[in-house]
């Protein structure tokens, strides 16, 4: 990630009638930058995300991070980070939208898992269990709204201090009833190459099944330390989501019961009819199997190469990051 020129750009310049004065960049994706911040008003950290200069020019885009803040405000959950307040305001001569969200004092799940691979290989079964049935809650209740996340993956999962679980960036994230908008072409993939579902990597509708597929492709991750399907280029990974069959968790993780096995086959089925009908059911099933497993440390096959999917990452920084 750089931060040249953004930093010394927004730090100590202030939005919303100098209630925000914004300070060190957390992060910087492809669409906004994401500033730590104080408010004023109520005395607190916040994070604020403006979208960068060149696209704050473009209306469309202008109209998507105004439907972006509205649809997160409305989805409150602990697992969720909360959208606080939106606007815009003039940052070097432009009309530049932000939006005010909760500061999550903590680090992405993929540099949690750097350090799990790093040490045993992968992160214990019971440990990546729990931590995806909550990345689910949170989903549960995005779908519920009609919101498909479209972009699951460890960069987009805090973990706080406290070990509390955060999903951030649904900005792509848009009402599954609303259909194709004049800012989501027919056709147009929108997500992370490695952990697209099948119908994301051919173009076609999402719904929240998509999701479901994203987060199977996570959890072997997490438990094995490598992804499912690794190729040379995002159009060979696409391929192999639609044509190609995962390995079983376990060949990687000898540690790893059939039960584990099982769950993940059925969350990367490429029919969405044959996997998991709900982000409720799939939790359920998460939690079962973490209740019934002994604790026991990674055991990974010699040979196997594991590593944690970072470098596929859009970004990394410190505490909350950007989004694309």
């Amino acid at each position: 990630m750089s931060q040249d020129g953004a930093q010394g750009r927004y730090a100590g310049r202030a939005v919303a009638g100098g209630r925000y004065q914004l300070r060190d960049l957390l992060g910087e994706g492809g669409m906004a930058s994401v500033h730590l911040a104080y408010d004023t008003v109520l005395d607190r950290q916040v994070a604020i995300k403006t979208l960068h200069t060149e696209l704050g020019r473009e209306a469309a885009f202008r109209e998507r991070f105004r439907r972006e803040a509205q649809s997160v405000a409305k989805l409150t959950h602990t697992n969720i980070v909360s959208v606080f307040d939106t606007g815009e305001d003039d940052l070097d001569g432009t009309a530049t939208p932000y939006i005010v969200m909760e500061y999550v004092e903590g680090r992405p799940l993929g540099s949690v898992l750097d350090e799990a691979v790093s040490r045993q290989g992968a992160m214990p079964a019971d440990q990546a269990l729990k931590i995806t049935a909550d990345v689910l809650a949170a989903l549960e209740i995005s779908h519920e709204m009609g919101l498909v996340h479209r972009d699951i993956k460890p960069g987009n999962v805090m973990m706080t201090k406290r070990g509390v679980v955060k999903v951030m960036d649904f900005g792509i994230a848009r009402a599954m009833q609303s259909g194709v908008t004049s800012m989501t072409q027919t056709g147009m993939v929108v997500g992370t190459p490695q952990y697209l579902s099948p119908e994301q990597a051919l173009g076609r509708g999402v719904d929240a099944r998509s999701d479901l597929y994203s987060v199977g492709i996570m959890l072997f991750q997490l438990v094995t330390g490598r992804l499912p399907f690794e190729a040379d280029s995002p159009l060979a990974i696409a391929y192999a989501h639609v044509q190609e069959e995962p390995v079983a968790p376990s060949s990687v993780n000898r540690a790893l019961p059939p039960a584990v096995d099982a769950l993940v086959a059925r969350a990367l089925k490429k029919n969405p009819n044959e996997r998991f009908p709900t982000a409720e059911a799939m939790r359920d099933e998460c939690l079962r199997i973490a209740q019934s497993l002994q604790p026991a440390a990674p055991s990974i096959v010699p040979g196997q190469q594991t590593q944690s999917g970072a470098g596929h990452q859009r970004i990394h920084c410190r505490g909350q990051r950007a989004v694309d």
